[in-house]
This record gives structure tokens, C-alpha cells and sequence, in this order.
């Protein structure tokens, strides 16, 4: 069984990247202490604070799967409706 790699990508409409972050970071905590999640790391792109990547892995898709039904994640997702430019852009990896 391979871990499974997510590569997010993020951009805030005008006037909304401080909003971003916050929202970003405050889903740090609580993913970190799900069982199946190994990292979970935000890098900010170095010239444009609107852009950010989330860097995530996971034990296995079913992980991830349970991920998706938390209260934090769904709570997250709502306020990213409302400050992105356009929606995420979310690229799973596995191991090789």
C-alpha cells in the first residue's frame, strides 16, 4: 500500500489573500490529528500572496475519504467558495 500525495493549489480574489491564509491555516490543527494524515504544509508563493499550495499526505485514499467528511474540511470549503478566484485545483499523487 502507497501513501497517497495531494498537491492544492489556491488563488484569492483581490483584497481576500489575508483571508486565505487564516482559513488555510486554521485547517493545520485539526487535519494534522486525523489518524490517516502524515503532512499537511502551506507554502506561500514567494511574490504573489493571492497563490497558495497546500502539500498533503495521506496513508491511503480511504484516509483522505474520511477527510473529506469533516466538519473542519466542509466548514473550510464554504468560506474558499466565497474568496477564491476560481475553484482549487487538486492533484493526487501516489507513491511509485
Amino acid at each position: 500500500m502507497s501513501t497517497l500525495t495531494l498537491n492544492v493549489r489556491f488563488t484569492a480574489k483581490q483584497g481576500h489573500e489575508a483571508e486565505l491564509h487564516e482559513v488555510l491555516q486554521n485547517m493545520i490543527e485539526p487535519t494534522l490529528a486525523e489518524e490517516g494524515c502524515l503532512a499537511y504544509e502551506l507554502y506561500l508563493h514567494p511574490t504573489d500572496p493571492s497563490r497558495v499550495v497546500l502539500l498533503e499526505e495521506w496513508v491511503d485514499a480511504e484516509a483522505l475519504a474520511e477527510h473529506f467528511e469533516t466538519p473542519h474540511l466542509k466548514q473550510c470549503a464554504a468560506a474558499l467558495d466565497k474568496i477564491l478566484v476560481e475553484p482549487f485545483n487538486l492533484r493526487r499523487f501516489a507513491e511509485i
